[in-house]
């Protein structure tokens, strides 16, 4: 037996034409059912375009068997049907099948291929999602054959290089040429090596360690380029570089794309949405449709043709060099951890660009640059460094490749980070929590900052060129049920300008500019369509506030939230209370720690967005984590506070709690902050705290917040219930802290576990690094049997276990957890209908068979096989 594929389609014609590209290019070995339009025909225009609940079940149950069922559709209203299509299903069956938000074609064909080979239904999901993330290549802009042979027979002035000098000559054939991604491979490729390597073309020459005058070079596709290199490694890294060169620096090969394509991922909207000029084609982030007035925002980046250029005296020059080395460091190590972050959320082609800005502020030349001008002219760091680092930029500009010249916004943007840190000024920041009308947002990348302003009700849509399904403005607009698109080309932040009206069709990805008339309607009507499917949603989520309970056992549905707007849709889509407030994403973008006045209002803002209009004694609880920083979520404000080190493995450096207890001024300014903000709004607060690995760690956290909330009730600061008891939690996320549990519980009032770190550590993979990527399964047994280790002893303790992150928003993990003894889900609240659907009339004979299967797995495939078969109690 195989996975089966079932595709939905609001075209006859589209679907089957799918389907059978797909089984002829599996030769007919996967089960694939084609279910287009509404099951019936127009005499004059034939099918029906639409979808049918009916046809979808007939199809799901043709091909029904214990490896699944994928399906795949093309619209929003296509999901409506399908799920409707699903509570039809028996419990057994319904268990068995999978939706996936991946592209039409593209999906359905890797789907088909993964699934012929005996995949599981969890490796055909994934392998349909991963054709989402091919990144659209740029059309370059023409080049006169005249302009071409003129640059590249023009002789450069050669360098004199010390030693025996070998040479080599190569022909760039990816699309792109030395644009940023393939620029910085080539620049870090050299760099391993003792030997000192110059490139050649275009009657230019540079160094190769350079990549600011690796892009100065303009190299194109076709471009010829000579490489010398002297040294000990000289051979070796030639070598290197040409087997860099002859894999197109392992760009993915496709068809020059222009601002207007649309790829065939979009061909399944196609049939229903006209197609016009100016439209982009992105990564569906978050479904959805959305009209509306564009605002850019692009405010992030330092204008440095405005830093004032200031002198300073002879005998300060050394003391200026060393600032400037400092800050580029600095500059560097923040740009890594961004790379780092975003490749986790994002993906390696997405962090790349962050990759490069760190080369550029770790460029040599940039660095000397700046050096002969503190001690040639005289200036301060800020001013060197701003003069130096526009110089690069203009000469970048100037470059007749487009593509090249955009990348002068690059050595802005990294450079005054730097910059920044030196004492210069700082980029105007838009307000985005002032935004009075609805708009459409359009960014380069939003930080968790910048998403924490958004309201719901403002923002219509999110389009950034940046990021991709898992980056922060793609988790806020699912959480939010925002439409998003993501890795947009970036030509439309040239395009596009505040106020042009916009179309976004996220449901496959699209983007127009000025939709037509045809388009507005076409658009207007699905937007109608869908808001009447969110309301009816959110009433059923509203209205099915039962207690869930498992005979007699009592089941916590909570959301996790990071922003006001979060907490509003916690309270919107029926979460019994906040599992987890991540309060570093109220602050990761500021520049400096906000004090415990900014910090309560924070707070404040977020406690009564979930509260609402209700009495405060009938919601839910407010689990919140205190600052949880370092590692893969760096937050430049502590800098200014801890310093700035280079750790060599951060996760398991000076991370979460353990900043706290290493500068516990900041841990009673936060408790204070929460414990006033409780007062303020009358919610029940609970506390609990990343990272823990202790006994001695807990006790001290626990003397910490006594002596807070004493003082606090000395000055009569605090009101019922913050100045009663407040329950105090840990996060396991430690496999010391899991093997520790009976002893931890005696001190902790709660476990709350972390099962993203705590399956990292447990397995020794680094969430963030792809070649390791296949241990990183949230069905590892390692990872359930310490799951069900730490819920049996929070329960020996009478102690409640919950478990927050994207592994509880999972309806095929969710009764697994529960099965494990875990209490409480907290999830992205609009997961939570289907998380309480997937849980609903379970038994707990069932869940102990489940259970009991489950950890003496021996591997990830049989957990899945588990979790998948339609098994009996």
């Amino acid at each position: 037996m195989t996975v089966a594929l079932v595709i939905v389609s609001h075209s006859a014609q589209l679907a089957s034409g799918v389907a059978e590209l797909a089984r002829q290019t599996t030769k007919g070995a996967v089960p694939i059912i084609p279910t287009g339009g509404v099951g019936q025909v127009d005499d004059s225009n034939g099918d029906i375009l639409g979808t049918s609940a009916d046809v979808i079940l007939a199809a799901i149950q043709s091909v029904a068997g214990p490896d699944g069922v994928l399906v795949l559709f093309d619209m929003g209203s296509a999901l409506l049907s399908t799920e409707m299509a699903l509570e039809l299903l028996d419990e057994q069956q319904r268990a068995t099948v999978v939706l996936t938000y991946a592209p039409l074609v593209e999906g359905t064909i890797a789907a088909a291929v993964e699934a012929s080979l005996g995949r599981s239904l969890t490796d055909v999901k994934r392998a349909a999602e991963q054709t989402a993330q091919v990144e659209q290549l740029r059309k370059l802009k023409p080049i006169t054959q005249d302009e071409t042979i003129a640059e590249q027979t023009a002789q450069p002035e050669t360098i004199p290089m010390v030693g025996e000098v070998h040479e080599i000559s190569l022909t760039l054939r990816n699309p792109a040429g030395l644009h940023m991604r393939p620029a910085s491979l080539f620049v870090q490729t050299a760099a391993r090596f003792r030997a000192t390597i110059h490139v050649q073309t275009r009657g230019k020459q540079a160094d190769a360690t350079s990549i600011m005058s690796v892009l100065s070079l303009g190299a194109r596709q076709g471009d010829t380029i000579v490489l010398r290199a002297t040294g000990a490694d000289a051979q070796a890294a030639l070598a290197e570089m040409i087997t860099l060169v002859h894999a197109d620096f392992y760009e993915t090969p496709s068809a020059p794309s222009t601002a207007n394509s649309v790829s065939q991922s979009s061909l399944a909207t196609a049939t229903s949405t006209p197609q016009q000029p100016n439209t982009w084609q992105g990564i569906s982030a978050s479904a959805g449709v959305a009209i509306g007035p564009a605002f850019l925002y692009t405010s992030t980046v330092l204008d440095l043709s405005t830093v004032q250029q200031r002198t300073i005296a002879a005998t300060s020059i050394a003391t200026e060099q060393q600032r400037l080395q400092e800050a580029l460091q600095a500059a560097a190590h923040e740009l890594d951890s961004l790379a780092q972050h975003l490749q986790n959320r994002a993906g390696k082609a997405e962090a790349a660009i962050f990759v490069a800005q760190a080369l550029i502020v770790r460029d040599p030349a940039l660095h000397e640059t700046a050096t002969h001008l503190i001690e040639d002219q005289h200036l301060d760091a800020s001013s060197a460094l701003t003069l130096a680092a526009e110089q690069y930029a203009s000469q970048l500009a100037k470059l007749d490749n487009p593509v090249l010249a955009a990348r002068a916004a690059d050595v802005r943007d990294a450079t005054s980070r730097a910059v920044q840190r030196l004492g210069g000024p700082h980029a105007v920041q838009q307000d985005l929590s002032s935004l009075s009308k609805p708009i459409i947002l359009v960014a380069r990348d939003l930080t968790p900052s910048d998403t924490a302003q958004l309201h719901p009700e403002i923002v219509l849509g999110i389009c950034t060129t940046q990021g991709g399904a898992t980056s922060h403005a793609a988790i806020l607009a699912r959480a939010l049920g925002i439409p998003a698109i993501a890795g947009l080309d970036e030509s439309l932040l040239e395009r596009i300008h505040s106020n042009d009206e916009l179309g976004l069709d996220a449901d496959a990805g699209l983007l127009y500019l000025h939709p037509s008339d045809e388009l507005r309607n076409t658009l207007t009507q699905r937007i109608t369509e869908r808001r009447q499917q969110q309301s009816a949603l959110k009433a059923a989520a509203q209205s099915n506030m039962a207690p869930l309970t498992i005979e007699g056992r009592r089941i916590l549905l909570r959301a996790n939230v990071g922003s006001e707007a979060e907490a509003e849709a916690a309270r919107l889509w029926g979460a019994e209370g906040i599992g987890l407030l991540r309060t570093e994403f109220l602050f990761a973008g500021a520049t400096t720690l906000p004090d415990e006045q900014e910090q309560r209002t924070h707070y404040t803002r977020v406690f009564q967005a979930f509260r609402g209009d209700r009495e405060a004694s009938t919601v839910g609880p407010i689990v919140v984590r205190t600052l949880d920083a370092g590692a893969d979520k760096p937050l430049p404000a502590l800098q200014q506070i801890i310093g700035t080190t280079t750790e060599a493995n951060p996760a398991l450096g000076l991370r979460g709690i353990r900043i706290h207890l290493a500068h516990q001024h900041l841990l009673k300014q936060q408790l204070r902050a929460l414990l006033l903000a409780a007062s303020d709004t009358g919610v029940e607060l609970h506390i609990m705290f990343p990272m823990m690995s202790t006994v001695e760690e807990l006790r001290t956290i626990r003397t910490l917040f006594t002596d807070v909330q004493a003082e606090l009730t000395q000055r009569q600061a605090l009101t019922p219930p913050a100045s009663s008891h407040i329950p105090l939690g840990i996060m396991i996320e430690v496999p010391a802290a899991a093997v520790m549990t009976t002893e931890l519980a005696e001190l902790a009032d709660f476990f709350s576990i972390g099962a993203n770190d705590l399956l990292q550590y447990t397995l020794a993979a680094d969430r963030t690094n792809t070649a390791v990527a296949t241990l990183y399964n949230p069905m590892q047994p390692a990872l359930l049997r310490l799951i069900q280790q730490i819920a049996n002893a929070g329960h020996r303790a009478g102690k409640p276990v919950a478990v927050c992150g994207e592994i509880a928003s999972d309806p095929h993990l969710a009764p697994l957890l529960v099965a494990l003894g875990v209490d409480e889900l907290s999830m992205t609240p609009t997961a939570l209908p289907a998380i309480r659907t997937a849980l609903t009339g379970r038994t707990a004979q069932e869940l102990a068979v489940l259970a009991e299967r489950a950890v003496n797995a021996k591997t990830v495939a049989e957990v899945e096989a588990i979790c998948a078969a339609k098994w009996l109690t």
